[in-house]
């Protein structure tokens, strides 16, 4: 059975809309039950521990529960054993509830665990006992718990350890019994005790001012603190039959690191497998953090005695490190642009002896993002390559490239130890994320979760098509499409044209809860997205062709794929074509404003008004600065940022636009929402701002989300509602109403 088959018979049900199935709405989507955090796998490969979350509209609740689930006896379709619930947390989720509920007021225990903690991390301490960490609000201190199993049942948690601080990361020795986790810590201090005291005294000051010499102010939705992440090991010993003990105190391993400034740990760490070093990505302390990608793989002693980078030197941005089997080897990509975060990753293999490296398949021309070790003569990637998430095989001699997984999308990978086995996330467009197993010599797969059952059962999901356009340079546009329930191509339907951010990223055949394209196509709309020049996962030349023509080329390649599309689809309404688009795609719905009258209806999501102004607010320069290849206040560069600023074509605004933003957006700042906004209200084009003050450049909450949707619909419907539906229904934008499904 190939993976297209296995996903396709989950159960039949789903896929036909009859009397039993039901369009997908925002409601569904926003209460599906979601993997949160990494998946431990125990050390003898028989289970799996992770966290699910889920979020309940009626109850106004967010509920987080720890599960543990066997990985034996894992069936195609059905998946694993029934999972078995360790703990579970439920909070209030909104912004200003009322009063707490008695049983949130309660010291009581659950199971041994206090109720106000939330569980989190899970790691495995030995092939029978779990950890996972709790973090109190209150204080702001972590506690690693522990449960038991044993004769089919679990323990009652209880603690091994408490930390002074927050932490996170967690991973676990069994041959060494060190424990790595990070933490944010003062730059004055490696002490966690120290830092909980400095953050003490930080809650008493007076004013609220901070001060900065320097760029790095904030990134993504946070303002940058005089915090720092560090790595930080601690060892356990077992004590009382399986229950763990800390020895010592917790050592940081890289605030010895022989650099000019305190290295700040970038992404997750990787130990090694005697449990003795850790590998770890950071930038190089400097002036210019903020225009620059070089990143650097460190390799730390755990007993803090140094970290030295395996790859110093000039190079871009560094990732995804990787033990070999016995610890001698580190395989990690690499880019080679000192300030370009979408170069092509390039594989290489660091000899920790012989401190030499070396490139494994230099000439492919694809972008691989997580690299692992399967043997010694083999390594094992996931990239992205027309619009799927792969998952291969690659040769280290010959660079020789053997897919394992080559349908749909691969999200996280790990090998389960001592078997030729990997456990992955794997997802579609019409099919909600869950855990599979995956043989690495034959590819074949079998589910180990069921996540989400009820979809499969209740809910018509459309399948997505492939479709291809020719676009600018004569080059191959790729997308997906898909159809309306109850589809009828006699019948004429609305087209939501979605455009994704990045630029540099795809439509993948991969579910996510944000910009799932099921949720334009259940409510009546033939969706179509498509990946023009910029996107990822069709060479290095075609992601690269972007710069500099932000509203050239790709505009182009759109607009030409959308005329063919309505050439090639005589069910499309042409008279019906709302645009929708996020980040970029935001800038280029306003390009589009300023170039085309196609479109019914537009929709703006955290989008660019004025290339200047983003330049001068934005956090990563670096960005800007190659994609318009160089600095606004260069009198020749500048030439470019305004020939592809969409502020300089206002005037010809015309179409009805809603405009999305939120205050944490630190990417697009919240002014290039309103002043979108201004200049349509100023020059009478009908507008609608939707404003979210506690949300980032992406909507995560599930109650914000599920008013974006409602809005996004209800706009977009709005005004490209057909002949058989009264207007009256355009007078209420809180509602939208399924087109073309009058039967």
């Amino acid at each position: 059975m190939t993976i297209g088959q296995l996903v396709r018979s989950l159960p039949a049900a789903a896929f036909v809309l009859g009397a039993l199935a039901r369009p997908f709405t925002p409601e569904d989507l926003v209460q599906t039950n979601r993997l949160s955090g990494s998946v431990a796998v125990s050390p003898n490969s028989a289970s799996i521990a992770y966290i699910q979350a889920h979020y309940s509209i009626e109850e106004k609740r967010q509920y987080t529960q720890l599960f543990v689930q066997a990985l034996t006896d894992s069936h195609p379709h059905r998946g694993s054993g029934r999972p078995v619930k360790i703990v579970e947390f439920s909070a209030d989720a909104r912004p200003n509830p009322p009063s707490a509920r008695k049983d949130e007021e309660d010291d009581e225990f659950t199971g041994g665990l206090k109720k106000h903690l939330k569980p989190s991390q899970p790691v495995w301490l030995s092939d029978t006992s779990l950890g996972f960490v709790a973090t109190d609000p209150g204080t702001g201190k972590s506690t690693l718990y522990s449960v038991k199993s044993g004769k089919g049942r679990w323990s009652k948690p209880r603690p091994v350890v408490t930390m002074a601080v927050p932490i996170s990361d967690l991973d676990f020795s069994t041959e060494s019994g060190i424990l790595v986790f990070t933490a944010e810590v003062y730059n004055s201090t490696d002490s966690l005790a120290e830092t909980a005291k400095l953050d003490y005294h930080e809650k008493l000051r007076a004013d609220t001012g901070q001060a900065y010499d320097d760029l790095w102010v904030r990134h993504w939705d946070t303002f940058v603190s005089s915090k720092v992440p560090q790595i930080y090991t601690l060892s356990l010993k077992v004590k009382d039959k399986d229950h763990f003990k800390p020895k010592g105190e917790p050592i940081n391993v890289i605030g010895n690191a022989n650099v000019n400034g305190r290295l700040e740990a970038s992404e997750s760490f990787t130990l090694s497998p005697t449990g003795r070093h850790v590998a770890f990505v950071a930038k190089y302390p400097g002036r210019d953090y903020a225009w620059k990608t070089t990143s650097h793989v460190y390799l730390a002693a755990v007993d803090g005695s140094g970290a030295e980078p395996i790859n110093p030197g000039k190079g871009g941005a560094s990732s995804s490190p990787a033990f070999n089997r016995d610890g001698t080897k580190i395989a990690y990509v690499q880019m080679a642009a000192t300030a370009y975060e979408a170069d092509r990753n390039q594989i290489k293999i660091y000899d920790i002896a012989e401190n030499t490296t070396t490139e494994v398949a230099a000439d492919w021309d694809r972008s691989p993002s997580h690299v692992l070790w399967y043997d010694s003569d083999t390594l094992l990637v996931t990239y992205n390559e027309w619009g799927r998430n792969k998952l291969a095989k690659i040769d280290i001699a010959t660079g020789a490239i053997s897919p394992i997984v080559s349908e749909h999308s691969v999200g996280s990978v790990q090998q389960l130890p001592g078997t030729n086995k990997l456990l992955i996330d794997y997802s579609a467009l019409d099919l909600p994320t869950d855990l599979y197993t995956v043989s690495i010599d034959d590819g074949a797969m079998n589910r180990v979760s069921q996540l989400n059952p009820k979809l499969f059962s209740d809910v018509f999901l459309s399948p997505p098509e492939d479709v291809t356009f020719t676009g600018a340079d004569n080059s191959t546009i790729h997308g997906f499409l898909l159809r309306p329930p109850n589809f009828d191509s006699q019948k004429k339907y609305p087209l939501a044209f979605v455009i994704h951010g990045g630029p540099q990223s795809s439509f993948t055949d991969g579910w996510s809860p944000r910009w799932n394209l099921n949720i334009f196509a259940a409510a009546g709309f033939v969706t179509v997205a498509l990946d023009p020049q910029g996107s990822t996962g069709y060479g290095q030349n075609f992601t690269d062709a972007i710069r500099n023509q932000w509203g050239g080329k790709p505009y182009e390649s759109l607009m030409r794929s959308l005329e063919q599309l309505l050439e090639e689809h005589p069910y499309i309404d042409r008279k019906r074509l709302a645009a929708l688009g996020a980040s970029y795609g935001g800038y280029m719905i306003n390009w589009i404003n300023g170039h085309s009258n196609v479109f019914k209806a537009l929709v703006n999501h955290d989008g660019m008004f004025s290339t200047i102004s983003t330049y001068y607010s934005t956090e990563e320069l670096y960005f800007p600065e190659t994609e318009f290849e160089g600095v606004p206040f260069d009198e020749e560069t500048r030439k470019n940022y305004e020939r592809w600023s969409p502020e300089r074509y206002v005037k010809n605004w015309k179409t009805p636009t809603l405009v999305v933003h939120s205050e944490k957006d630190y990417r697009l700042v919240v002014s290039e929402g309103l002043s979108t906004f201004t200049a349509l209200r100023r020059q009478g084009v009908p507008a609608r701002l939707l404003y979210f003050p506690d949300e980032n450049h992406w909507v995560l909450k599930p109650a914000n989300s599920l008013r974006w949707h409602k809005e996004v619909l209800a706009w977009i419907t709005k005004w490209t509602l057909d002949d058989n539906i009264s207007s009256a229904a355009a007078d209420d934008p809180a509602k939208f109403r399924v087109q073309g499904n009058d039967d």
